[in-house]
């Protein structure tokens, strides 16, 4: 082993250890032990310029973290385990943050009705990625509101979101929500003659939209589909009441009927 000095680490790879989580001390003292082989904590303490006492709670950390083991013998003595181990310990971070999005994104619908409800401002969230849809798909079955939507003609694109959007269809029906559907008149034509008490679709005057628009109850959801599926969520019932307003005004039209509180040209 080397004599104990002055730690003279590059500060490079300190800094890219400090973006996995580590604190300073942390990283500094994984360094240590790479360059020296094995350190007891008091030794690691003197290359990193540490106390003694952070020098045993350093390595309890790093061999906690899975970068670090201990030797067997009667004296604490630690060696580094693999860098390789830094990779496995990114990929299950990232895999943490995927579940705290997924569960912050499950809970934001809620939080936004009561922010508005709060404050009377709409609630607004952009979401990303196929877990956005889903996200949606999981308020509207807790909310139970009745779901309008006019689809996007690229929802079906990809087959595992269409594949999404017919088991959330199967899920809506089970919980007894019931849909309305505006449809362009080549999709329109492969539900006419089966509506029921719980799905409707009438043909749209659109031939097809590039964004779907879903209300229910006091939200509006406009998802995008493009190389990410962006969806936008506002809460608030006079934002939803005037999206409610157009939709009806094409459900009507769509049905022979005169499209009621529209003035007509003079």
């Amino acid at each position: 082993m080397k004599q104990a000095n002055t730690p003279t680490h590059n500060p490079q790879p300190a800094a890219a250890l400090l973006k996995l989580g580590l604190t300073a001390s942390q990283a500094n003292g994984y360094l240590a032990l790479v360059e020296h082989g094995s350190l007891s904590p008091v030794e690691l303490a003197a290359h990193t310029s540490e106390s003694r006492t952070n020098g045993y709670q350093i390595c309890d950390k790093l061999e906690a973290l899975g970068l670090a083991r201990k030797l067997p013998g009667v004296r604490a003595t630690y060696a580094p385990e693999s860098p390789v181990r830094l990779r496995q310990l990114l990929l299950s971070q990232q895999q943490s943050l995927k579940q705290a999005t997924s569960e912050l994104n499950s809970l934001l619908p809620n939080l936004l009705r009561n922010y508005r409800l709060a404050t009377d401002k709409p609630g607004v969230v952009y979401l990303e990625g196929t877990d956005s849809l889903q996200t949606i798909y999981e308020d509207i079955i807790k909310t139970g509101a009745t779901l309008r939507i006019m689809p996007s003609k690229h929802g079906r694109d990809d087959p595992a979101i269409a594949q999404m959007i017919d088991s959330q269809v199967a899920r809506q029906r089970a919980a007894g929500i019931k849909t309305e559907a505006l449809l362009p008149s080549a999709r329109y034509h492969h539900y006419q003659g089966k509506n029921d008490t719980l799905f409707e679709a009438r043909p749209s005057l659109f031939a097809g939209l590039d964004a779907q628009i879903m209300i229910y109850g006091p939200n509006v959801a406009i998802s995008t589909y493009s190389d990410t599926i962006i969806t936008t969520v506002i809460t608030n019932p006079v934002i939803a009441a005037t999206f409610n307003q157009l939709f009806d005004c094409q459900w009507q039209l769509a049905a022979g009927k005169t499209c009621t509180g529209v003035e007509q040209a003079k």
